[in-house]
């Protein structure tokens, strides 16, 4: 393996013209939340050179002074020591490892790179970023006081309120989720904290909710111990048992609430002039943060409603939204499962905000957006995109939504396709696999297009029926009258025939009546419709039309209907 170049994935360059920071510098701006070195060999002074993605699928190099993320390698693995080796020989400065406190120690001392360790929760394209922003940010360091923050930098204004006022920083908007949080060094933190900046968002629950309404209707700061966040917050996580005292303030335009700055403190109290002013000049700041990301969202939306539906300049929406137009691409649609709670402008944002989370953490290229009560993703890879490994990441954001909405979530994947000018094709799959999952007599909740393909040709050619009453007209016609008519069940009948395949004994079965019983059933059938179910294109014709007949036998089973 000696010699061998380490198949990463390098993002664009970044701008050289600023001063690098050191490794040490980049861990201490990200904070003790988010990331921490196992060990450091060659100390914490090395330049911290470019984020990698490693990719043992790819051919690029790691290179002197690099960050590697090991995306997809076990800590304390073969892969893992492998790709250590490969970093030390290459120069790089520190390889980073998703590790849980059982994994730690299998990294510890084991090259002279450094090891860096973050969190399951984090995502690799969040830490990315993070890592992109802040190797190049550190260096020049935190301006002094509040009011030298550039307008709309919320993490600059994290820190500065952070050294101001003391304690550890989030800043919130109105719905709960963490715009920015401080990175200030020896900052106190709690595992409520970390959990909400890993996450972007606050835990939702009833007691969370009346907090957070106290905090915006409260005229100043609000200051509550630890006892009493464990008292409100009992319907919460086990793992916030180790809460430190909180104190927030409402962010207020005039009089509508903006948002809110909460501060983790280890004293009783702290200074709430210095909080209610520092609320006081926020307010540009998280307007303006608020416009660009509206701004921005809005525009991907566009982009990528260009790229679903396939009209206009397709291959330069794609590439605006860092999509290869030639790739392999899927479209993953969800939406809830009942239409009796349809999501507010609110939800969907959050809906959104799940379902990129989760894309991003597999996929190196995603984007997410709300149409109506869908949201859809578009994922795009190098190489063929993994049906099964969209189904699981489907369910991750099922899961999730499911714990965070308290409603249950369908996910319909459809077949990946090979460049964007197919992708209305992949759109209309997996609106195809919602409409097979939203009257699903298994109650599943997540497939793909190739594990329900017969039942979404079933929905096609019942919606053309529907369109050309002539499809469903012939003997069947006949037989339901009868049925109707006379109080009996010959449809029924006829219908367990054909799902038995003619299989006299195993249908009789079914319906629980003697084999005789059944044959004669079977020839009266023959007898007063002229039936020949001895032809098979008779019987396919017949077992479309039973299942094209919604009223009929093939509801046979009760499903769940939006």
């Amino acid at each position: 393996m000696a010699g061998k170049r380490a198949p990463v994935i390098r993002a664009g360059a970044t701008p050289g013209d600023v001063e690098q920071a050191s490794l040490g510098e980049v861990l201490e701006s990200l904070g003790r939340d988010v990331i921490q070195a196992l060990s450091a060999p060659a100390g914490l002074d090395a330049p911290a050179g470019e984020p990698v993605i490693y990719d043992a699928d790819e051919r690029a190099a790691i290179s002197r002074g690099d960050i590697v993320l090991a995306v997809g390698v076990r800590a304390g693995s073969a892969e893992a020591r492998r790709l250590v080796e490969l970093a030390e020989q290459a120069g790089a400065t520190a390889v980073v490892f998703k590790t849980a406190a059982d994994t730690a120690d299998a990294l510890r001392d084991s090259s002279t790179v450094a090891l860096i360790s973050v969190p399951e929760e984090m995502t690799w394209t969040q830490l990315y970023a993070l890592l992109s922003l802040t190797r190049f940010s550190a260096a020049a360091g935190t301006a002094s006081g509040i009011a030298g923050v550039p307008l709309g930098d919320l993490f600059a204004l994290a820190n500065a309120i952070a050294g101001v006022v003391g304690g550890a920083v989030t800043i919130e908007d109105p719905s709960r989720r963490v715009l920015a949080y401080s990175t200030l060094g020896d900052q106190p933190i709690d595992t409520a904290r970390r959990g909400s900046i890993l996450g972007r968002q606050v835990p939702d629950s009833p007691g969370m909710r009346t907090l957070y309404r106290d905090v915006i209707s409260a005229a100043g700061v609000m200051t509550v111990d630890a006892a009493t966040l464990k008292r409100m917050l009992k319907d919460s996580p086990a793992e916030l048992e180790d809460l430190k005292p909180r104190s927030a303030v409402a962010i207020r335009a005039g009089s509508q609430a903006i948002g809110s700055i909460w501060i983790v403190h280890d004293g009783p109290t702290l200074d709430e002039h210095a909080l209610v002013e520092a609320a006081r000049i926020a307010v540009p700041h998280v307007i303006q943060a608020r416009a660009s990301r509206d701004v921005e969202r809005r525009l991907r939306a566009e982009l990528l409603l260009t790229v679903l539906e396939g009209d206009g300049l397709v291959e330069e929406a794609a590439t605006r939204l860092g999509f290869a137009s030639a790739a392999p691409l899927s479209v993953i649609a969800f939406e809830l499962a009942s239409a009796e709670r349809p999501l507010d402008e609110l939800q969907r944002e959050r809906l959104v905000d799940v379902v990129v989370l989760h894309c991003e953490a597999s996929y190196r290229q995603s984007a997410a957006v709300a149409l109506g009560q869908t949201v859809y993703a578009l994922l795009g890879g190098e190489r063929s995109l993994d049906q099964p490994r969209l189904v699981q990441l489907a369910e991750q954001v099922r899961a999730h939504v499911e714990t965070r909405f308290a409603a249950a979530l369908l996910a319909g994947v459809g077949s990946t396709v090979d460049g964007v000018r197919d992708l209305p094709r992949a759109r209309r799959e997996a609106e195809r696999v919602l409409s097979v999952l939203r009257v699903d007599a298994k109650s599943r909740t997540v497939a793909s297009i190739d594990d329900v393909r017969s039942e979404v040709v079933l929905h096609e050619l019942k919606e053309l029926s529907a369109d050309h009453p002539g499809l469903a007209r012939g003997k069947l016609e006949r037989v339901l009258a009868h049925d109707a008519e006379h109080g009996t069940s010959y449809a029924a009948t006829l219908r367990v025939f054909l799902d038995a395949f003619g299989d006299v004994p195993q249908a009789a079965g079914r319906i629980a009546v003697h084999p005789n019983t059944f044959r004669y059933r079977i020839r009266r059938l023959v007898e007063l419709f002229d039936l020949d179910l001895d032809d098979a294109d008779e019987r396919v014709v017949l077992e479309l039309q039973l299942r094209f007949d919604a009223d009929g036998p093939a509801s046979g089973t009760s499903r769940r209907r939006r």
